[in-house]
């Protein structure tokens, strides 16, 4: 054990000077710190291009990279702890990705408390791995995985984003890291059955289940647990839930009021005051109703103005396609619609589909097509505007139902309705979830999920018209960032502000 021992030291110090070696033959490397969600989320645009440029150049001005890739795991699988300052060094400051992420898995593996504790500040970093070495960490560090990991989950830690985004992955631990044919696989076996090992992370999930930000994940881990032991606990949960005093709904205003002052006027205020109340019951929901009825025919006027407009200056849809109408089965998908839910569509939503239908500025046609002479192509990756009628959504209805037929009642989740392809699908690339709205809602106006500027779907509708038909125009910045030249900008702006269309507020 003691030659062994020698030898391996003997052998970590001729790889660390191999490292050492191959740095130093990188003078002009430069560094790239570490940074937080929260530092992440003030840069502009060009300070994240300037951040991302910084490692591209890196890893291209470097000649030996994968040789000092290997060096460092090298020292990882020797655990040589005279190698931690040189690795802990390479993890927060270098800016070639792949020698960095090997300096964090080798100090993982050697395993002092300096390295560990170098790791374990990457908790909220912006890039993915920081986070999962810090959880790596933690849930193996001396003592219950509850005792290390449970403060992120304390109120206080839940309030901004980046407690969010680390309660959300340490969960995401105690899922399935991946489906294969053969069955789920896991992170860890350790982590595999730690829900039914400690009740405390299964009263946490039951608890988070309906979290406005952590219930997916919650759900998920209760998913591919032990239904043995999940089953008790959340039947016990519906049986709480079921006993839990209503609500008192009052009245918010005189019978008549809203619509009255919808017809005078005062749009979004109306639309204000009506989401404010969360369970519409019969009289209100009445109301909203007759309010959404005369916000769509308004929605409807505009679609068809800037439609024709945007087509007049050449945008490659057609009327057709872009405002086919409503289904003419609308009616009989909102009451299978309220059977499956147990509560009639928002109100929002139900008019918008029996007057509306659709509404679809995405040019298709030209993804595969040089764009018009003239039209600023820039703006297919801003968000043109598109809605879906319930009928071409039905398919969200019906993956909800598939996959809840067999999970337990109180992890089914929302019904995730889809209205909409993300900003970069509607581009033609490869992007992220679709735009949704979840169900059952009880108010009137549902939020729009996955869409950038966390509006309810009367205030999407009117960024999309106040944007000519577009809802990302606020990302000229991240534009100009990524190549898009001044003149082009110009160009852009001065083509929509030729699109004219008689406007009606809503």
């Amino acid at each position: 054990m003691v030659e062994n021992t020698s030898t391996a030291e003997i052998t970590g110090a001729r790889v660390l000077e191999s490292l050492l070696e191959a740095l130093a033959a990188w003078p002009d490397l430069g560094s790239r710190a570490r940074v937080s969600i929260e530092q992440w989320s003030s840069l502009t645009a060009d300070e994240a291009r300037a951040y991302q440029d910084v490692s591209i150049s890196a890893v291209r001005s470097v000649a030996g990279g994968g040789a000092a890739s290997d060096l460092i795991r090298t020292l990882g699988r020797l655990r040589y702890e005279p190698s931690v300052p040189t690795l802990i060094a390479l993890w927060e400051q270098c800016p070639v990705h792949p020698i960095a992420v090997a300096a964090a898995h080798a100090l993982f593996e050697i395993g002092t408390v300096e390295a560990r504790d170098a790791l374990r500040k990457g908790i909220h970093d912006h890039e993915h791995l920081g986070r999962f070495m810090a959880l790596k960490v933690m849930f193996t560090d001396e003592g219950t995985a509850w005792d290390n990991v449970s403060h992120l989950f304390a109120p206080e830690c839940l309030t901004a984003s980046p407690g969010q985004i680390a309660a959300a992955e340490a969960l995401s631990l105690l899922s399935p890291r991946m489906l294969r044919a053969s069955g789920p696989e896991w992170h860890s076996a350790d982590l595999r059955d730690l829900v039914s090992r400690d009740r405390r992370w299964l009263d946490l999930c039951v608890g988070l289940r309906d979290h406005e930000d952590l219930g997916g994940q919650a759900r998920q881990v209760l998913k591919y647990a032990d239904p043995a032991v999940t089953g008790p606990a959340l039947d016990a949960a519906g049986a709480a839930r079921s006993t839990q005093p209503r609500p008192v709904r009052r009245q918010w205003w005189q019978a008549g009021d809203l619509v009255a002052r919808y017809a005078n006027g005062d749009h979004q205020g109306v639309w204000r005051e009506l989401g404010t109340v969360e369970h519409l019951d019969g009289p209100q929901r009445a109301e909203a109703e007759q309010v959404a009825a005369m916000t769509m025919e308004r929605v409807r006027r505009n679609a068809h103005n800037l439609t024709a407009a945007l087509i007049a200056r050449g945008w490659p849809v057609t009327l057709d396609q872009a405002l086919p109408g409503p289904a003419s089965d609308v009616e009989e998908h909102l009451r299978h619609l309220e059977q499956i839910t147990g509560t009639p569509a928002p109100p929002a939503l139900a008019a918008y589909w029996r007057i509306v239908g659709t509404i679809d500025l995405v040019p298709r046609d030209a993804w595969n097509a040089p764009f018009p002479p003239g039209v600023p192509e820039q703006l297919a990756v801003a968000d043109p505007l598109e809605v879906l009628d319930l009928p071409t959504a039905w398919f969200s209805v019906d993956e909800w139902q598939d996959e809840s037929a067999d999970l337990h009642p109180e992890i089914a989740g929302p019904l995730e309705l889809m209205i909409a392809a993300d900003y970069l699908h509607k581009a033609n690339i490869s992007g992220g979830a679709p735009y949704s709205v979840w169900l059952p809602y009880t108010g009137a106006d549902p939020l729009v999920r996955e869409e950038e500027h966390f509006l309810s779907f009367t205030d999407y509708l009117r960024r999309a018209f106040a944007g000519k038909g577009f809802l990302r125009l606020d990302r000229q910045d991240e534009w100009l960032a990524h190549g898009l030249t001044r003149d082009h900008l110009a160009g852009l702006t001065g083509w929509l502000a030729s699109v004219e269309y008689e406007h009606t507020d809503f």
